[in-house]
């Protein structure tokens, strides 16, 4: 997926979902009704431009996971 594949309805949906707060890929999947595995090349993607970024995290049942969120804009 290049750089102009992440410009398309989907990678900014997911985008605006980031804004409601972090999310994690299969949370994203299932508002956007699309594979987890899709959600999860567009959010890799998106992390490559610096759009959004990714943290460990653990959820009740002790599994790793990402959370992604959006990536600050230093402001100047």
């Amino acid at each position: 997926m290049a750089d102009a594949g992440i410009a398309d309805g989907t990678a900014t949906r997911i985008l605006q979902l980031l804004q409601e707060g972090p999310g994690l890929a299969g949370e994203l999947a299932a508002e956007l009704q699309l594979p987890s595995n899709r959600v999860s090349s567009y959010l890799h993607q998106l992390a490559k431009t610096g759009r959004v970024r990714r943290a460990p995290f653990h959820g009740p049942d002790e599994r790793p996971s990402v959370l992604w969120s959006l990536q600050a804009v230093p402001h100047e």
